[in-house]
């Protein structure tokens, strides 16, 4: 089977909606020309709060800090939810897919218990907001099933039975009630032990935040406002104050983007609410960066299953179901497959999808075998699983960060929300100190934390290796990394080459800390395997952090695209 598939975008210039070249599930009943625009900033600006990036946690936060009456500025490179929230599966859950026993291990029974109430929180906010308002974005809360398989000598399936433990851990954070574990449950060709849990939520994560949106436009625009392909270049700090400069103006002004001066925000407080917050190397250095795959395929609702299901086998898998334009159809979520950044061969990309398809299959035989959409997103993984939110003291008095999410962004970022709001308006929050940016992972998880961080700087060995050795080597629409030769000294260039067979170049060094970048085949991007930045493959923008300046151009073809980057 051919991936990815049709739903590869050509309404997505510059991956300006969203971080990939192939559309999620959730552009089926919200495509692009119906999201909320808004412009780009054109003049200084003075405000309380201004906060980057609007996702999940930025929009979020906004609406919490303008509901406390808070003048809030939102800013964003691109469009609006033109980043990891608009790629996620739409799962609400406090299942963070690492056991509650393990969760107790590392954080006391205290914490993990402020961790487990803080993501039932973040569920039932979403569900409260979208009915104040009227969102219609399919809000449900459901039950989840959790199993572990392993394939066994005639080729069934056995559970890995790890989870009997999980309602003693609950019982511990006084919610025994929330768990059930099951000893033998069916499943497709599954037969084992299972864990149910209660009060799960899913939702249509573009639709809910854009109706969020529409609130703060209509009804608090004297306390709201927001700027969308305004890229943060930099900020300062001096006093109680922090200043915000965008960048410069897109072509066709002459200079480059990386020295052209942008408009300011003046502000009381930054927040940075962007996968990965510029200049916080602690931060880049806590967190691990991993891809992770969806597919969305038609099901005759009967067939569709009225639970949230998660497989702790290995690869990770994670089941759900939204609504089909046939009313007689779900579309059925299937996502996983996770792996680390930039580190995959074309081959391997496409057949990320094939299992998905192969395990729904097993599980779900009315699924249809082709899906009509396929895509993948990012995670920024945490050493202990939670988030990290709340203040940088590294960064300045007035500087918040969100990062971190490991996974449950959505959950993460209405916590985050939460937090930081109460934060800046001086109110008592009880997960403060549990999400603080500047706690240390225990002893229990600093091997782990050397060995990916050993994993990452062996990366930079890339810089003597090359995918293609000609251009001529390269099919249409892909890319690869060649060196330029003597004539420059053997620099590693990250060539592409689109449909018409025109060539365009960049420097394959990432901006942010050196790193060869690597061709992502399924999202046409480069990837960076050190610290997870990627760029369109196209035009060399930067479209994920820790770096914000595009990829440096090669050629005069591809100059004037960088400089819109």
């Amino acid at each position: 089977m051919d991936y990815p598939s049709s739903n590869s975008s050509s309404t997505n210039p510059g991956m300006s909606y969203t971080s990939g070249r192939n559309d999620s599930i959730w552009t089926a009943l919200q495509p692009y020309n119906s999201w909320p625009k808004f412009s780009r900033i054109s003049e200084d600006v003075e405000t309380d709060v201004v906060v980057v990036g609007a996702g999940m946690a930025g929009i979020s936060t906004a609406y919490e800090l303008v509901m406390k009456g808070i003048k809030t500025v939102l800013i964003d490179a691109r469009e609006v939810t033109s980043g990891e929230t608009g790629r996620t599966s739409g799962h609400l859950s406090d299942y963070l897919g690492t056991r509650w026993s393990e969760i107790i291990k590392e954080h006391g029974i205290e914490h993990a218990r402020l961790i487990y109430e803080s993501h039932q929180y973040a569920i039932k906010r979403v569900g409260e907001i979208s009915k104040k308002y009227g969102i219609e974005c399919e809000y449900d809360e459901l039950p989840g099933w959790v199993m572990v398989q392993v394939a066994s000598t005639n080729h069934d399936y056995d559970a890995k039975n790890d989870l009997k433990g999980e309602p003693e851990a609950l019982a511990k954070l006084g919610y025994q009630d929330r768990v059930e574990y099951v000893e033998t449950e069916k499943l497709g060709p599954y037969v084992g032990a299972m864990l149910k849990i209660k009060g799960e939520g899913k939702f249509h994560p573009t639709k809910y935040l854009h109706g969020l949106l529409n609130e703060l436009t209509k009804n608090h625009s004297n306390l709201f406002s927001c700027y969308t392909n305004t890229r943060m270049r930099s900020y300062k700090t001096e006093g109680s104050k922090v200043e915000v400069e965008t960048e410069g103006s897109l072509p066709p002004d002459p200079k480059p983007m990386s020295s052209a001066k942008g408009h300011s925000i003046h502000a009381n407080h930054l927040i940075m609410t962007t996968n990965i917050p510029l200049n916080a190397a602690d931060m880049i250095l806590k967190n691990h960066y991993y891809r992770t795959y969806c597919i969305a395929t038609a099901i005759p609702t009967p067939s569709a299953p009225n639970y949230l299901l998660y497989d702790n086998s290995d690869p990770y898998i994670y089941v759900r179901t939204t609504s089909h334009p046939d009313a007689s159809k779900k579309y059925l979520i299937i996502g996983g497959e996770d792996h680390k950044t930039g580190i995959l061969s074309k081959e391997d990309y496409s057949a990320k999808f094939s299992k998905l398809v192969k395990w729904g299959k097993q599980f779900f035989p009315d699924m249809s075998d082709t899906p009509e959409f396929a895509w993948s997103g990012q995670v920024v993984e945490a050493n202990d699983a939670i988030a990290y939110i709340g203040r940088d003291s590294a960064l300045g008095k007035n500087i918040w960060i969100s990062t971190g999410d490991s996974g449950n962004g959505l959950t993460h970022g209405v916590i985050a929300s939460k937090i930081l709001s109460d934060e800046i308006t001086g109110a008592e929050n009880p997960w403060r100190q549990l999400y603080s940016p500047s706690r240390k992972p225990s002893h229990r998880t600093i091997p782990e934390v050397i060995s990916e961080n050993v994993e990452q700087i062996s990366k930079y060995a890339r810089a003597i290796s090359v995918d293609i050795h000609d251009i001529e080597e390269l099919p249409a629409c892909s890319g690869g990394v060649m060196h330029s030769g003597l004539k420059k000294l053997g620099k590693p260039i990250a060539v592409y080459k689109d449909e018409n067979g025109s060539v365009r170049k960049f420097s394959a060094v990432c901006p942010h800390a050196g790193g060869i970048v690597a061709w992502n085949e399924v999202e046409k991007s480069w990837d960076c395997p050190v610290h997870g930045s990627r760029f369109d493959g196209l035009t060399g923008k930067c479209i994920f952090g820790p770096s914000n300046r595009g990829l440096a151009a090669e050629d005069e073809a591809a100059t004037i695209a960088v400089e819109g980057s």
